[in-house]
């Protein structure tokens, strides 16, 4: 299926946030033999190609007792922003075959945070799931918390066809 991993926060005392480029999703997955897997990692930079095809994916993983491969891929080039006021987002789409992303573990520190001002926070350090931190050039508090994540089906149908 093509999955949607969505993210929710409360942002204070900054604009938006958003995963870094060389981010790799943690997630955790359940294939089609009922087998889990409590820590994959998926990264958007990395391509494999899929044995018996042309294609490529951006993580292969052959379960226990499995005939074929189950594969997760990137849909789209980059990670969205998520903007403060911000509900529901969807940070990333992702084409699953062979098994279904159950749970996505965020971590705080894989993502760029910028003040109402336009200063860039790249050192992002987390306890217990939150960020605080401080914006000197406006004298305010900043911070990361409330963090939720969900993974939803794909409204846009079946996903596009790999090449």
């Amino acid at each position: 299926p093509l999955l949607e991993i969505q993210f929710k926060c409360e942002l204070e005392g900054l604009a938006k946030i958003q995963l870094q480029p060389s981010a790799r999703l943690n997630v955790k997955a359940r294939f089609s033999n009922g087998e889990t897997h409590d820590n994959l990692w998926v990264d958007r930079k990395e391509e494999v190609e899929v044995p018996g095809s042309k294609g490529t994916v951006n993580l292969l993983v052959k379960p226990k007792g499995a005939k074929s491969h189950a594969t997760i891929k990137f849909e789209g080039k980059e990670y969205s922003e998520y903007k403060e006021g911000d509900e529901w987002k969807t940070v990333a789409c992702l084409d699953c075959r062979g098994l279904e992303v159950t749970e996505w573990m965020v971590h705080l520190e894989d993502f760029i945070a910028e003040t109402p001002s336009g200063e860039e926070i790249t050192d992002i350090e987390a306890e217990d799931g939150e960020y605080y931190g401080y914006d000197e050039k406006a004298d305010a508090e900043t911070g990361i918390k409330s963090v939720e994540t969900r993974i939803i089906k794909s409204k846009g149908g079946k996903g596009k066809k790999r090449k």
